[in-house]
């Protein structure tokens, strides 16, 4: 396997990890088990990294264990990009903005826990979580840009063209786009000359 298909199969690994530790967190806030593991990292303080798995800890432990996981493959997403993505500078600045995001979301979330679920803490948690998604989301896009299927690139571009006909209203004409004027007296004229 080529270093650039390590690094998108990485990207695409990565996104998963992160949509599963986004819905395990929202699982741990909205079953009230954010105070499960009452210290952090470990979970009940003295180096404690396997506590007995009962309750709410099972909630909240198995965000954390998902959280590392993910900080793991981030790591490894960020070192394929220095080794293969070098002359794709957007890729390896994402990868890397990535690697911040994530070392300061883990670093939050044991804010979270040691200041009793303050809520501004909290939603700054659950903001960077989200603005680290999309940061995924857009690496795995680029680096796999050049594998998915033609048909696929014509759809999105079709779809981002700003469009003044609307098929199925009566004559097919839809209302001109905001700020331009209906291009049919246009064409029919330049057609005409």
């Amino acid at each position: 396997m080529r270093g650039h298909d390590l690094f998108r199969v990485a990207a695409i690994f990565a996104v998963m990890l992160c949509y599963s530790t986004i819905l395990l967190g929202g699982n741990v806030m909205a079953s009230n088990n954010g105070l499960a593991c009452p210290d952090w990292p470990s979970c009940f303080g003295n180096g404690n990294f396997l506590p007995a798995l009962h309750g709410g800890v099972i909630a909240e432990w198995g965000h954390r264990v998902s959280a590392f996981f993910l900080s793991a493959s981030i790591l490894v997403l960020a070192i394929l990009g220095l080794a293969f993505e070098r002359k794709r500078q957007v890729l390896l600045r994402l990868g890397l903005a990535a690697l911040a995001l994530v070392v300061g979301e883990a670093l939050l979330g044991g804010l979270v826990v040691e200041n009793q679920l303050e809520s501004s803490l909290v939603i700054t948690h659950l903001g960077i979580a989200t603005v680290l998604f999309g940061v995924l989301l857009v690496v795995a896009l680029l680096a796999n840009l050049r594998e998915l299927p033609a048909r696929w690139i014509r759809w999105a571009r079709q779809a981002a063209e700003e469009q003044t006909r609307v098929p199925g209203l009566s004559g097919g004409v839809g209302r001109p786009a905001p700020g331009r004027a209906d291009p049919a007296p246009e064409r029919a004229a330049s057609r005409e000359a």
